[in-house]
C-alpha cells in the first residue's frame, strides 16, 4: 500500500489532474445512460406538458370541484415497482351524480371531516386521463409539486400521464427540445 502512495504522489499534477479528469468523464457517461422513470403528461397530439422523475411510492394526487355536487373530488395514486399508477383512495364529500360511492372488493370506506374516504383500492393503470375544464378547477399533485391543469396550457386539452423508463441522456435531451 505505501508503495503505491508513493507512485502515486510523484505522479505530475497533469498526469493526475487527466486521471481525475477522465474518472469523472466515466462517472458522467454511466449516469447519462443509466435508466430513469419519467412521468409524462402528453397531450392527445403528442406535446408534453408535463415530464418529472418519479420512483416506486411516488404520490401523485388529482384534485378538482365535481361539476354537480360543488365538492371536492380527491384521487390520490401511488408508482408502484411495475410502473403503473395506482389508484389508493378516493375522496368526496357528497353522494350521487356519478360519484363513486360503493367501494370496490378489498378495498375498505371511513367518513373523516366531512369526506366519504374509499381505501386501499390498488386499481392498477398504465396511464391516466384527463381533460380538465375551467370550472372545475382541477390539480395535479406529484410528490408535492402541484401544477394548476384547468390553466393554459392543459385546460380543454386531452391528455395522459403515463410512466416510461428510459436514459437520462434521453429524458434531459426531451427536456431541452
Amino acid at each position: 500500500m505505501k508503495s503505491f502512495i508513493k507512485k502515486w504522489q510523484r505522479l505530475p499534477s497533469r498526469r493526475l489532474a487527466w486521471i481525475i479528469t477522465g474518472v469523472i468523464i466515466l462517472i458522467g457517461i454511466y449516469l447519462l445512460q443509466s435508466d430513469v422513470r419519467v412521468m409524462y403528461a402528453e397531450a392527445d397530439n403528442g406535446d408534453v406538458l408535463i415530464a418529472e422523475f418519479v420512483n416506486a411510492d411516488t404520490n401523485v394526487s388529482s384534485r378538482y370541484i365535481h361539476s354537480v355536487a360543488k365538492c371536492p373530488i380527491i384521487e390520490k395514486y401511488e408508482v408502484d415497482n411495475d410502473d403503473d399508477i395506482v389508484l389508493m383512495e378516493s375522496w368526496n364529500c357528497s353522494f350521487g351524480a356519478g360519484i363513486e360511492t360503493e367501494p370496490p372488493p378489498g378495498a375498505t370506506d371511513r367518513l373523516d371531516d366531512g369526506f366519504y374516504i374509499i381505501e386501499s383500492i390498488e386499481k392498477e393503470f398504465q396511464q391516466v386521463l384527463f381533460h380538465p375544464v375551467r370550472i372545475a378547477k382541477q390539480t395535479i399533485t406529484i410528490d408535492g409539486k402541484t401544477w394548476d391543469i384547468y390553466k393554459e396550457p392543459f385546460v380543454g386539452r386531452t391528455f395522459s400521464l403515463t410512466i416510461e423508463k428510459e436514459p437520462m441522456v434521453v429524458y434531459l435531451w426531451k427536456k431541452l427540445v
